[in-house]
């Protein structure tokens, strides 16, 4: 327990023989002065050496950024993994407002019977400022990563979408590492091809980003078809798509050539749920069986 403690290096007994002496000195103190708030300050000593790191399973992050493609089995995994941790942070919530209700109720309790019995109010009182460190210090606070469970929840929504034979769906992890050298996911994205296709294309990729939205960051999917300069037969049918409620943006050079295919956004904010995510993958796929027919 030694190393979960915050401040000083001391042994866990020495910590709670002083701790134990702050507390004893602090009764000592309101007895003499006549005061409840007059041992305050040991208390808050006696906190200070009872201080413990929260339990955590946040991942340092490393800032690296290696992209690698996994398999379907693997986002299901992780995606697997998220939904427990915010199952697991729920629960922990519940108990956690408990422990609030329950101090606040020993100190209005203090005070209430302080009017009659001032030596009982300061039972409480003490009992109250005496439990909060077993109450609350060592929490444990379970780590989900936000932005990363918004884009993933789309993804999921994309790759469930029925693909006609011929065409692979490639799910693509960003990794950084944790302190043990384990693989921690950061973002994603899929890439989309057909197995017989024109020479100048590359195939769609399918990216998220997170954007501000009126109550709070919300996640955003657009396809980038990506091609080899932007002469060829494939940059040229994606050029001119068009489909309802979706703009078309041209780009790139003359070495790589991009589409960008995304949610219009006129009548609101840049925002995707499931069933937009799966409109899109939808929509892809129509249109590279057409560009696949003509390869």
């Amino acid at each position: 327990m030694e190393h979960r403690f915050k401040y000083l290096k001391l042994g866990l007994r020495s910590r709670l023989v002083a701790a134990a002496a702050l507390y004893a000195g602090a009764v000592a103190l309101q007895v003499a002065l006549g005061s409840s708030f007059a041992g305050l300050f040991p208390v808050f000593v006696a906190w200070f050496l009872l201080a413990l790191k929260p339990a955590t399973n946040k991942p340092k992050d490393k800032g690296l950024e290696e992209w690698r493609a996994v398999s379907d089995g693997e986002v299901a995994r992780i995606a697997d993994n998220l939904s427990r941790s915010k199952k697991l942070r729920a629960s922990i919530a519940g108990p956690a407002v408990l422990k609030v209700l329950l101090l606040a109720g020993l100190l209005f309790a203090s005070l209430v019977v302080s009017f009659d019995s001032p030596r009982a109010g300061l039972v409480l009182f003490d009992l109250g400022l005496f439990c909060l460190p077993g109450l609350f210090f060592g929490s444990v606070r379970t780590h989900v990563p936000f932005e990363f469970d918004l884009k993933l929840a789309r993804f999921v929504a994309a790759m469930n979408v029925a693909r006609p034979e011929g065409f692979v769906l490639t799910p693509y992890l960003r990794f950084d590492k944790d302190d043990q050298g384990r693989d921690v996911p950061e973002d994603l994205r899929l890439m989309l091809e057909p197995r017989r296709k024109p020479e100048d294309l590359v195939g769609i990729q399918f990216q998220a980003s997170i954007n501000k939205g009126a109550n709070g960051n919300v996640p955003y999917m657009y396809a980038v078809v990506l091609t080899k300069g932007r002469n060829g037969p494939a940059y040229t049918r994606f050029r001119t798509m068009s489909a309802r409620g979706f703009e078309v943006e041209a780009g790139g050079d003359d070495n790589y050539g991009t589409v960008v295919v995304r949610q219009d956004t006129g009548n609101g904010g840049y925002h995707t749920t499931d069933d937009d995510c799966e409109q899109l993958m939808g929509l892809m796929l129509k249109a590279l069986q057409k560009v696949e027919a003509t390869a």
